[in-house]
């Protein structure tokens, strides 16, 4: 037994040499596939800047040959068009109401809709960001307001957010009645549907401000630049 413990300590550093050499190949093999896959890529960004800070946001996706502009904010994820396909909808589940709207630029540069069918290269940067309707090009810094709507573990596929432009000493009436989602009672007092959405006899829609359960009479409340105000559908107990 003794003359075979060379044999078996031979096969074994034979065994860690191969061992030894794998291990170093794999350093310098795995930067060049990193490097490949970077450079046939385009990106793909959501600037929320002062409108909508939360929703900034970068991506890669992969480049091919005759992909347009259009296609490319499609194939995001995170755009959705509007039914004639001339205008960006919403970003991530967010929309805007009639005081702003969802602009494109390509490479720093601003692209008008009818030109969304251009072709891009390697490398492009699309940049989606949100800018007063009124606009016209001037540098003014814009505050907004939030509403958020939840359907709660009622409908837990229901989850909008809409912005708009902050005006000053609006309430939480004003801002719920100028989203052209909410439909509100004859006075003003109740909310009756949501994206057309009704409660049944045991529900109904709970309206928050910052997380914050507003009392009876809260949608006098007067709000503040980036308040966010929430409707819930929720349980009556």
């Amino acid at each position: 037994m003794k003359k075979r413990i060379p044999g078996y300590i031979g096969i074994c550093l034979l065994i860690l040499v191969i061992l030894a050499g794998c291990s170093e190949t794999q350093p310098s093999e795995q930067p060049i596939v990193k490097e490949t896959e970077s450079q046939n890529t385009i990106t793909v960004a959501v600037d929320g800047s002062t409108f909508l800070p939360d929703a900034t946001k970068s991506i890669k996706r992969d480049f091919s040959e005759g992909l347009t502009l259009k296609k490319a904010l499609l194939n995001s994820g995170l755009v959705d068009f509007t039914a004639d396909g001339k205008r960006i909808q919403s970003v991530g589940e967010v929309s805007l109401d009639s005081s702003l709207s969802w602009a494109v630029k390509l490479n720093g540069k601003d692209i008008d809709p009818e030109n969304w069918d251009m072709e891009l290269h390697v490398k492009d940067e699309v940049i989606i960001y949100v800018k007063a309707a009124d606009s016209r090009g001037d540098d003014v810094a814009y505050q907004t307001t939030l509403l958020k709507v939840s359907g709660g573990n009622i409908m837990p596929n229901l989850n909008r957010q809409y912005a708009g432009v902050y005006v000053q000493e609006c309430t939480v009436r004003d801002v719920l009645k100028s989203s052209g989602i909410v439909r509100m009672s004859e006075n003003n007092k109740f909310v009756v549907s949501v994206e057309n959405v009704i409660p049944r006899m045991n529900q109904r829609w709970m309206i928050m401000v910052n997380d914050k359960e507003l009392m009876e009479n809260g949608l006098d409340m007067k709000l503040n630049p980036r308040d966010a105000v929430k409707l819930e559908l929720t349980t009556v107990s």
